[in-house]
């Protein structure tokens, strides 16, 4: 998988504190321009899948429970083991509390904007998937030496 670097100081990475440690952690959001809806985090990691095939049942209709579900029954593994599922967050890499978002699952199919917390994996079905990294270029360099040995 490739890894794409964001520095810190790009417009699209700021910093998501976890109310339960404290602790902060650097993440890119979407602009939502892209409309990487509908996306479903991993239950167990961070990161995110979104499927062109999901958006094709999203976009001409009005969400609901119903359609949810269907989308829910597909969803796939994530490669960390757990599973994409609707209502999942991104958790804090230092303790595993999620992130908790305000939207319901169901007003989620629309959402635009994907956050992809440092080290996670955009997992796609049409464009390349990549995993995120922010920061140094060091830091880049080594997550893609360690992508290749692995």
């Amino acid at each position: 998988m490739e890894v794409v670097h964001y520095a810190t100081d790009s417009p699209c990475v700021g910093n998501m504190k976890c109310l339960a440690c404290e602790r902060v952690t650097p993440a890119w959001q979407s602009s939502g321009m892209g409309e990487s809806f509908p996306h479903f985090y991993c239950d167990t990691c961070s990161s995110v899948i979104h499927r062109e095939q999901d958006k094709e049942l999203v976009d001409p209709v009005e969400p609901s429970q119903q359609l949810l579900d269907q989308i829910a029954t597909a969803l796939p593994n994530c490669p960390c083991g757990g599973r994409f599922r609707p209502g999942a967050n991104p958790k804090c890499p230092h303790c595993r509390a999620e992130y908790k978002h305000p939207w319901s699952p169901v007003q989620r199919l629309t959402l635009p904007h994907v956050i992809l917390l440092d080290g996670a994996c955009l997992i796609r079905d049409r464009l390349y998937s990549y995993q995120v990294s922010i920061g140094s270029k060091a830091k880049y360099w080594l997550r893609v030496v360690r992508r290749a040995l692995a």
